[in-house]
């Protein structure tokens, strides 16, 4: 499963930045998650923010009995 990811700053400054993740959708490909990561970054984009998109492989952490 794959969860999207944008890093959205206000200025070049990293300081200035945020993550914003999308916990609601989590996707079975990297393609399908990442064409939600740059809808979402050209969003940021629109508001006059700096932003790059990403995608997170995520694994199954299972305990042992």
């Amino acid at each position: 499963m794959f969860l999207s990811i944008v890093l959205a700053c206000i200025s070049p400054n990293v300081l200035s930045c945020t993550v914003a993740a999308n916990v609601n959708d989590m996707f079975s490909t990297k393609e399908e998650c990442l064409v939600d990561a740059i809808k979402a970054k050209d969003a940021f984009l629109e508001s006059g923010l700096y932003a790059k998109a990403g995608c997170i492989k995520l694994e199954v952490m299972g305990t042992a009995a």
